[in-house]
């Protein structure tokens, strides 16, 4: 059979045709698959995320101010939580406003000798005759160790005529004590005493010399005479 040049381009055309198909048939099947792994990536997260378990919402559970266990060890005031850990500091609420009371302490340790009077005459050995006392005498042996009577503040150490050496003390509130016949003194002008500080010894007062051996104490509350035995009773 003889072919003629138009048969042999009509072969060649229907070659060119398929060749075409086929390729577009390739295209086709490449996209469908390309587009097939698109959707399996977009679905497959979704689907993991949905079977992860949801860690927020079980903290927030845990955390639940409604929970009785939580309400339980955590105070409602925060200044309890504060209170528990921290010592507590006194507030103006706790203060006391009871006032201030000091405390008194026997000079010596020993029998009242002559007690304090402005009004009744008491017999003087010494000068034999009665006379008024504005004064406490304790009777105690020589060199007895002499306390402070509460506490105060040194105004004086000097020597005087009629009482020997005298420790003078302020002792706040408009008391004033003058402690005679103080020998050894413990103390100087300036210093501060506490109730019960040593401030010397027993010695011997010339112008009640020939009584028994004593301290003699003479104190004044506002420039007024009175008696240091009224603080211990």
């Amino acid at each position: 059979m003889n072919y003629t040049p138009y048969s042999s381009n009509k072969k060649g055309n229907y070659v060119f045709y398929i060749i075409i198909v086929v390729a577009l048939i390739l295209i086709a099947v490449i996209a469908w698959i390309g587009l097939s792994r698109m959707n399996d990536n977009t679905t497959d997260p979704d689907t993991s995320m949905s079977e992860m378990p949801n860690t927020n919402k079980d903290n927030s559970q845990e955390y639940n101010s409604n929970d009785s266990s939580y309400n339980d060890s955590t105070p409602e005031n925060p200044k309890d939580f504060v209170s528990d850990i921290m010592p507590s500091t006194p507030t103006d609420d706790t203060v006391s406003n009871e006032p201030y009371t000091k405390s008194y302490t026997m000079p010596v340790n020993g029998d009242v000798l002559k007690d304090f009077s402005l009004d009744t005459l008491q017999f003087s050995q010494t000068f034999g005759d009665m006379r008024l006392h504005p004064a406490v005498d304790i009777a105690c042996k020589e060199d007895t160790f002499v306390s402070s009577l509460t506490d105060g503040k040194v105004l004086s150490v000097e020597e005087s005529i009629t009482l020997g050496n005298v420790i003078t003390i302020d002792h706040g509130d408009g008391l004033i004590v003058k402690y005679a016949c103080v020998k050894d003194a413990k103390v100087k002008a300036g210093d501060k005493v506490k109730s019960g500080d040593l401030i010397g010894k027993v010695g011997t007062i010339p112008n009640e010399s020939s009584d028994q051996s004593h301290l003699h104490l003479e104190a004044t509350k506002n420039d007024k005479p009175i008696s240091v035995m009224d603080f211990f009773k």
